[in-house]
């Protein structure tokens, strides 16, 4: 009888209640209470408000990236090239770039300086050291012209780079965390201003803070603030967001910090639509797909690398997604790793991220609101059965388990004026949906409703549906395929064709 009763007060449970968390949230920094008052006596302490033109910086209401030279919305198609500016030489920097642009990429995601990541750190391909001292000290002139050279280059083709000054590494093992540990604040603060002052003009950055610290290190933590701090006091241009611990985004961490401008997101694929969910509810931030599992590593397959993507954008990350390769991240390093990274610029992940932003860039990706209660995606989201989905939301609930996303799971999000639908269905024609097209704003209550191909960036019509009553779809195949549903008056293009 109890175990009855316990399903059906689960059952009961699922229709009310969504994960509140992945996982044990890491330790917060606590800003310190003399910069609370500094913050407090300003009359506007954001990012930006005097800003310099961008290629990417937030809107007025700070909920979503905008071109300040267009002022049209901006969806973050990223790439993570973090060796670049340490492994390849200017006519290779240069090759990279103009292959991500043609693509339709317009965001990397490059190492400033590095100690580990390269074939002979800390030098650059042409023998140069970041710093002629202690680390982060007395500069190297010609190691920070050819990052010049970088970020200019990155600049013609129309991409912004997210720069990380200086990794920490993965428990403390790797990267400059030693360096940060021994280095007094007021130096790690002085190369922050040396940062922000040589970059300050530059139209295409975003100073990315961290790179895998221990939370719970707070001799870390405190440098890292500190080097945002003085990166800040030169920089009133660019944005700020980190890139932290796996399993936690920057605003577990840093959510009191005045300088944080994106929540960067870094997840474990299953966990990603939870922690979205969540992040985006509660979040002060708008959200951006920072980290997942890369192509090319633990084992993922290409379905698994586009979901992650698709479940990233429609669970919350709507700023856009970073996509990530084993051969690209760090350019073959060790100089013997396979397979060779250029033949790789054109692997299906790379390929399936650039059709990714194709089809947001298409829609009004800056508008989309997750459906996080299933109101919108009434059915048909999770393929675990019913006893299986009590037992898994009793854990969350009442235990404050991770809640464990289903393998398969389809996401769906709405533009909050009612244009258009957009829901990923992994499983293909396995899993029925059930959406209820009363979510459609059209004045004739008439929805054009189609079919787009995440491999290949085919779109198949379904055809023109009233926007009323629920209605049930089902796939081409079984295969991925994403559902976009739009408002007939709002005379869309195919999804995937032109920028909105």
């Amino acid at each position: 009888m109890l175990p009855m009763v316990a399903f059906v007060i689960g059952a009961l449970m699922i229709l009310h209640f969504r994960p509140q968390s992945t996982e044990t949230r890491p330790p917060r920094f606590y800003v310190p209470s003399s910069d609370k008052v500094a913050i407090n006596a300003k009359v506007d302490g954001s990012c930006c408000s005097k800003h310099k033109s961008q290629y990417m910086t937030l809107d007025p209401t700070r909920k979503y990236l905008i071109n300040s030279f267009t002022m049209k919305p901006v969806f973050v198609v990223g790439d993570s090239p973090w060796s670049l500016q340490v492994q390849l030489s200017n006519n290779d920097i240069e090759l990279y770039l103009h292959d991500r642009a043609a693509r339709g990429f317009n965001a990397i995601w490059v190492g400033l300086a590095d100690n580990t990541y390269s074939n002979s750190p800390p030098h650059d391909f042409y023998g140069n050291v970041p710093f002629n001292g202690p680390d982060f000290t007395n500069e190297n002139p010609a190691y920070w012209t050819r990052v010049d050279h970088t970020m200019w280059l990155a600049s013609a083709d129309g991409i912004t780079v997210f720069a990380s000054p200086a990794f920490v590494g993965y428990g403390c093992k790797v990267g400059y965390c030693e360096s940060y540990r021994r280095t007094p604040t007021e130096v790690v603060h002085a190369y922050g201003r040396f940062l922000g002052n040589r970059y300050k003009e530059f139209p295409n950055i975003v100073w990315v803070i961290g790179g895998d610290a221990d939370p719970g290190d707070s001799n870390v933590q405190s440098k890292l603030y500190a080097l945002a701090q003085g990166i800040r006091s030169a920089d009133a241009s660019h944005l700020i967001t980190t890139e932290n611990y796996r399993g936690s985004s920057s605003e577990d961490i840093w959510a009191e910090a005045p300088w944080l401008d994106i929540n960067g997101v870094y997840m474990t694929p299953n966990d990603i639509p939870a922690k979205a969910n969540s992040d985006y509810l509660a979040s002060k931030h708008p959200l951006l797909m920072f980290e997942d599992w890369y192509e090319g590593e633990h084992s993922v397959t290409e379905l698994e690398v586009r979901k992650e993507g698709y479940w990233a954008v429609l669970s919350g990350c709507t700023l856009g997604r970073f996509f990530g390769n084993g051969s690209i991240w760090n350019f073959n390093w060790p100089a013997q790793a396979s397979p060779a990274w250029k033949t790789q610029l054109s692997s299906a992940g790379s390929v399936g991220q650039a059709r990714l932003g194709s089809l947001f860039r298409s829609r009004q990706h800056w508008k989309l609101v997750p459906d996080i209660d299933h109101s919108l995606m009434t059915a048909g989201y999770d393929s675990r059965s019913l006893y299986s989905l009590a037992k898994e939301t009793i854990l969350n609930t009442v235990y404050r388990q991770a809640f464990r996303s289903d393998n398969m799971l389809s996401v769906a999000a709405r533009t909050s004026d009612g244009q258009t639908i957009i829901a990923y269905v992994p499983s293909g024609s396995a899993s029925k949906i059930d959406i209820d097209m009363t979510k459609i704003t059209d004045s004739k209550q008439k929805t054009k409703c189609w079919w787009f191909n995440p491999r290949d960036g085919s779109t198949l019509l379904i055809g023109i549906f009233p926007a009323a009553g629920t209605r049930t779809f089902t796939a081409p195949d079984s295969n991925d395929w994403v559902l976009v549903i739009d408002s007939q008056d709002a005379n869309l293009s195919p999804p995937g064709r032109g920028i909105l």
